[in-house]
């Protein structure tokens, strides 16, 4: 089992370096949408600084099947080397952008092209940390492990958000935000010269199948997980990044108090993923997904439609309740992915398939969300886009029910 703490631990730390890179940019975008689109209107900006969140769907796939081929083919290790060295180099240089006032429109552009390069090399980060854990540990505690495994990416968020917090607070944040960027590519390296210490957690396969012949092969298996994490994406960030910039629009709710009450709810997700990890002993991961999936299904609408007007308390309270549902959906997400696709393509279809749920399906939904509303004026409007697909994704694990592949086998004894 030493080995196994030594995987996850520095599986952990890259993933919250990973996930504190990711959430910073949309912690900030209420804040950066002036300094970077200083000639339009406020929502407009607010468009267009969100809609530089699903510009990953154009990095972040190529980055999965690259990367995705190298850990099936080479091992999980080196891919996750690679991908976090990337990572850290390109944070540290989003926090050196010049802002609109000083190049223009260069500015944004360059923004734009720190989120993709993030977004490339984060596609190989996530799903190998997962896999290097969850392929050296036993096959009936990998959704308690994941759970754990999970608290890395909720604390990654929360330093984020509390970072973001805190200079929002001391009002300096226009001028002081590039530290934020700074200390995450430290972090980055602290992280990497941990990996060098990884134990590898799969073996070459002898041959390699071309990726459209396997994409086709698993074709409903890649829907699967598209839609799944499509929707654990989308929930996630309109709970933690659209709700911050939403909050000030429908309500006397101030953009720092959204982001106060963000970090606690962060604080509280952290708490209770270890208990999302114990229902995973208990209850079939298919059961739990239906079980959560409907419930943001019924209760989007009417949550939604209650932040109109809301105090504080009543937005924490609903920011609250999608925490614990969407907990109890993610949690198993990434156990199931692994009984779907077998150990020799596995890396390659979890990565790509995650890279289109999250590009495509979830970053989207901030950008989609707000021009609802602009369309409509209605507080429950971002609903509609989580329910419709919330709806889908349920559909798909419906109808993969008897595709899961045999429980892979622990690796050897070297690992325990």
């Amino acid at each position: 089992m030493k080995k196994f703490w030594v995987n996850f631990s520095a599986a952990s730390i890259g993933n919250l370096f990973e996930h504190y890179d990711k959430a910073l940019f949309a912690f900030l975008a209420p804040f950066l949408a002036p300094l970077f689109f200083q000639n339009s209107n406020p929502i407009t900006a607010l468009i267009l600084t969100y809609a530089i969140m699903p510009l990953g769907l154009f990095s972040r796939p190529l980055g999965a099947i690259i990367f995705g081929r190298i850990g099936d083919r080479k091992g999980r290790k080196q891919v996750l080397i690679i991908t976090l060295f990337g990572m850290a180099i390109t944070t540290t240089l989003m926090g050196s952008i010049p802002t609109y006032e000083k190049i223009g429109w260069i500015a944004p552009a360059l923004l734009a092209l720190g989120r993709l390069f993030q977004n490339f090399f984060a596609s190989g980060e996530t799903t190998g940390g997962s896999l290097l854990i969850l392929e050296s540990c036993p096959e009936k505690k990998r959704g308690f492990f994941n759970g754990l495994y999970g608290c890395s990416t909720i604390l990654g968020i929360l330093l984020a958000s509390f970072g973001v917090t805190t200079l929002s607070m001391q009002g300096s944040i226009e001028n002081t935000w590039r530290l934020l960027y700074w200390i995450g590519g430290i972090t980055g390296g602290v992280g990497l010269l941990m990996r060098f210490y990884t134990e590898e957690t799969t073996i070459a396969p002898k041959t390699h199948s071309p990726i459209f012949p396997l994409l086709w092969k698993y074709r409903m298996q890649f829907i699967v997980i598209t839609l799944t994490s499509g929707f654990s994406y989308a929930n996630y960030y309109m709970l933690t990044s659209l709700l911050n910039g939403f909050l000030p629009l429908v309500s006397t709710i101030s953009k720092s108090q959204a982001m106060e009450a963000n970090t606690l709810i962060l604080g509280f997700d952290f708490l209770i993923l270890p208990l999302g990890g114990v229902l995973t002993l208990h209850f079939s991961k298919e059961k739990l997904l239906y079980f959560f999936g409907a419930l943001v299904v019924i209760l989007a609408i009417p949550l939604y439609s209650s932040l109109s007007e809301a105090t504080l308390l009543i937005a924490t309270f609903i920011r609250l309740v999608f925490v614990v549902i969407g907990v109890g959906f993610s949690v198993v997400l990434a156990p199931y992915y692994q009984d779907l696709i077998p150990r020799e393509s596995r890396f390659t279809l979890i990565a790509f398939g995650n890279a289109i749920g999250s590009q495509l399906l979830g970053t989207s939904a901030c950008s989609l969300s707000f021009w609802l509303y602009k369309q409509t004026g209605w507080a429950g409007s971002p609903a509609l886009y989580l329910m419709g697909l919330g709806t889908l994704a349920l559909l798909s694990v419906r109808l993969a029910q008897g595709l899961q592949t045999l429980p892979t086998p622990v690796l050897d004894e070297r690992l325990k």
